[in-house]
């Protein structure tokens, strides 16, 4: 298999511009220090996962932002949500991410080009914290690991 370098981040929780989490915490800020992080390492990752509590509220703003924030990013960004994002409002707000639309209701994909498969699972129940596979998540996952059973593959999702 061909050398893959991937970034992760995760809980990143955007807020719109000037407006701190919890009262606290600038998310902006820190989001732009790691993305500054990631562009000056000398081996660049080939991809960046971005695995869910993308924004606070789940506002087409805060999407606004982030999108803003991953713009200095030349490489591939997958993003699934956490139990902080809008499933309907990331789809919106990321129309050049054709992978998001491409199971209704949730939010799950199969990345296929890449030495390394990636399948992204959404995990959110929405209205609570923690996360579950339900029956028809599970089915999906079982037939995308059938499809390709000797590929080398990554489960990317929000909640352990």
């Amino acid at each position: 298999m061909a050398s893959l370098m991937m970034a992760q981040i995760s809980d990143l929780h955007i807020k719109c511009e000037g407006e701190l989490s919890y009262g606290v915490v600038d998310t902006v800020a820190m989001l732009r220090r790691c993305i500054a992080h990631i562009t000056a390492l000398p081996r660049r990752p080939d991809l960046v996962l971005a695995t869910g509590d993308l924004v606070d509220s789940g506002s087409a703003r805060e999407y606004a932002t982030l999108r803003r924030l991953l713009e200095p990013l030349d490489m591939p960004v997958y993003l699934i949500p956490g139990n902080h994002d809008d499933r309907a409002v990331l789809r919106e707000c990321f129309p050049d991410h054709p992978w998001l639309r491409e199971w209704q209701p949730y939010l799950q994909y199969a990345i296929d080009e890449l030495p390394l498969r990636i399948l992204a699972l959404d995990s959110v129940v929405s209205g609570e914290e923690g996360g579950r596979l339900c029956e028809a998540r599970l089915a999906w996952l079982a037939d995308a690991l059938s499809a390709a059973p000797r590929q080398p593959t990554l489960l990317m999702l929000h909640h352990p």
